[in-house]
């Protein structure tokens, strides 16, 4: 079984066929469930918990596409490669960088030093991805919108021209492909209620936008590469 959260019908798709059951039962179940009056457990935690007493419990492995937005100069990477880390990714870009930043003046400090302290060590390595499409696509605030540039070139574009950080940044983005690549990974347990929270925030009357960014989660690799194999579609989004 296969969790899809690429819109609202591959997500109802999913769901339907995880707790093999009808669109008439769970729009039933949505309906009659109100997770938001708990203070105790987060509403995610309360509808999946109600929705496996009245549907029952999943009973086979799930496994969950994750979107991963970025740029490229080369599509094809990912299927050689996979979705690097961040150290390992760090070994293509930065040079990159340095040979684009050739002629260009570093005014200032880098605006981003404070950011850099705090995205040392394991924690940051990723790679990481998001549940929902169209979240890693629009990126909402507080999210960082990875597909118009990605936080490691912002990163080290401060770290070779301080405060002219943003015409090294451009650069990197004329040069560049921005792209959304899925992927599968064995599902953790915490993505299915996230996915039935989205659909009860559709069924209660939240567009399909503002229910997928109330609900969206994320993945985190753990310095773990995601190898070619599990690699779905590398998409170019175009008007980023």
């Amino acid at each position: 079984m296969i969790l899809d959260c690429s819109n609202y019908e591959s997500t109802k798709t999913s769901i339907l066929d995880i707790f093999s059951t009808t669109e008439d039962k769970l729009a039933s179940v949505l309906q009659s469930i109100n997770p938001f009056e708990s203070i105790y457990k987060p509403a995610e935690e309360v509808l999946y918990e109600e929705a496996c007493d009245i549907l029952g419990h999943p009973k086979d492995n799930i496994s969950v596409v994750w979107f991963h937005g970025t740029r490229t100069e080369d599509l094809s990477l990912f299927n050689k490669l996979g979705i690097l880390t961040k150290s390992e990714a760090r070994k293509f870009i930065e040079p990159r960088l340095k040979e684009l930043s050739e002629g260009m003046e570093s005014f200032g400090s880098n605006p981003f030093s404070m950011s850099i302290s705090g995205k040392q060590g394991d924690h940051d390595e990723g790679p990481f991805a998001f549940l929902m499409r169209d979240i890693a696509i629009h990126a909402p605030s507080p999210n960082h919108n990875y597909l118009d540039s990605p936080e490691m070139v912002e990163d080290f574009s401060g770290t070779l021209l301080g405060e002219n950080y943003s015409q090294l940044v451009n650069s990197f983005k004329e040069i560049s492909t921005p792209c959304l690549v899925s992927f599968t990974s064995e599902s953790k347990g915490y993505e299915v209620p996230q996915a039935l929270l989205y659909l009860k925030l559709v069924e209660d009357g939240e567009t399909h936008f503002e229910a997928a960014s109330s609900a969206n989660t994320f993945f985190d690799s753990g310095n773990v590469i995601v190898s070619p194999d599990r690699i779905k579609f590398v998409e170019i989004i175009g008007n980023v």
